[in-house]
């Protein structure tokens, strides 16, 4: 595990800081606004969505090895050239880098998934969250340091490189990513979707997109919020203890015996997310979003353990691939409408939309978790069992 989880780090770094770097070449480099910006940051957000599933899928039938090759071929071509296409051609290459996106966060969650027994998995996934928090502490503030203060054309370079590297070094470790252990019979290839995944799906990923959707709007509505009182030299560290805070939980998460559902999980994010809005300083800010913020990384280890038992064993990496397009849609909606009512309203009404919608998106998770909980009839070609519902 330790060198799965040092790698998956170093791709995590690199993928989680395409957006900014990608914003910072449209309107540094290019010349363009911010609104052209974001619109080759949701080229390669639909990229991701689309790509996720598919090469899940992929990996399912043959492996890390050879969805790994590919990708590494084209991200390392298309960051070497980035920095010389026009608008247009970014935006068509963005989609094609999405599509082809080095999957450090599935395979690393697909290794945990079948490398641990299932009273140590839910430790896997919290030492797996803790990774992606480094990342994102670490990953934007590097391309913004590079691009400002050298070019956006070495950023986007130094870019896929990393990638390439990371995504050659996962290649050679080659993770077992499928379930030997557990035989995919014949019969379940004529299985229906609904059949093969039961109905359990829609909650998981409902829950999953609550977090990342709570996530990116509130920090959206923490800048917004110390903006709007002159604060917003504080921005900075309020995200670190935010940080600092969702490790902690990670930790805690990780040595719970019985530790709570996804479902839960994601809807005490969402409602202790509310109070954040009545603050107007930033360190009462720093205080209300203690609770929350300890609350992220155990969101993240729920969601992907619950996603990582639907389905046979072969089928996994599809289903991996799904819930990292969940993480996306989440994250793609919840920034964007924190942004619009802080726009035309005010940080309180902002912090209160983006906590309440995420909480009654994990409220109907928890509720229809629940109810095919007590109605479905145990089923044979099912991998799962009730104890591993999300809900």
């Amino acid at each position: 595990m330790g060198p799965l989880l040092l790698l998956g780090l170093f791709v995590k770094v690199a993928v989680v800081a395409i957006p900014v770097v990608i914003n910072l070449h449209v309107v540094l480099g290019l010349g363009y606004g911010f609104g052209a910006a974001g619109l080759v940051v949701a080229a390669w957000t639909i990229g991701c969505a689309i790509g996720g599933p598919l090469q899940g899928r992929v990996m399912d039938k043959r492996g890390v090895r050879p969805t790994l090759a590919a990708a590494v071929v084209f991200q390392l071509a298309f960051w070497g050239l980035a920095p010389t296409m026009s608008y247009g051609v970014l935006i068509v290459g963005s989609v094609g880098s999405g599509l082809l996106n080095v999957q450090g966060f599935s395979i690393v969650r697909l290794g945990v998934a079948v490398s641990l027994p299932e009273t140590q998995r839910h430790a896997g996934f919290a030492l797996d969250s803790i990774t992606s928090n480094i990342s994102y502490m670490v990953g934007p503030a590097l391309g913004v340091l590079l691009a400002t203060n050298i070019s956006t054309s070495v950023s986007m370079r130094a870019l896929g490189l990393v990638v390439a590297i990371a995504g050659t070094a996962l290649a050679v470790l080659n993770p077992q990513v499928r379930d030997t252990t557990k035989s995919d019979t014949g019969d379940s290839v004529r299985l229906s979707f609904r059949e093969r995944f039961g109905g359990m799906v829609f909650p998981v990923m409902a829950a999953t997109m609550a977090t990342t959707f709570v996530i990116s709007g509130y920090e959206i509505a923490i800048t917004g919020s110390l903006r709007e009182a002159g604060q917003v030299q504080w921005v900075g560290f309020v995200m670190t203890v935010c940080g600092v805070c969702s490790l902690v939980g990670a930790l805690v998460y990780g040595t719970l015996s019985r530790p709570p559902s996804a479902g839960v999980i994601a809807l005490s994010l969402g409602l202790t997310t509310v109070p954040a809005g009545l603050t107007a300083d930033w360190r009462w800010l720093c205080l209300a979003m203690i609770v929350p913020a300890l609350l992220v990384s155990p969101a993240f280890a729920a969601t992907a353990q619950a996603a990582s038992v639907l389905g046979p064993a072969g089928q996994r990496g599809f289903v991996m691939g799904v819930y990292s397009a969940a993480l996306t849609l989440g994250n793609s909606v919840g920034a964007p409408l924190s942004g619009a009512v802080l726009d035309n309203t005010s940080p309180f009404w902002a912090f209160t939309v983006i906590g309440l919608t995420g909480a009654a998106l994990a409220g109907l998770a928890l509720l229809s978790g629940r109810r095919l909980s007590r109605t479905r009839r145990p089923d044979p070609h099912q991998a799962t069992t009730t104890a591993d519902t999300p809900a």
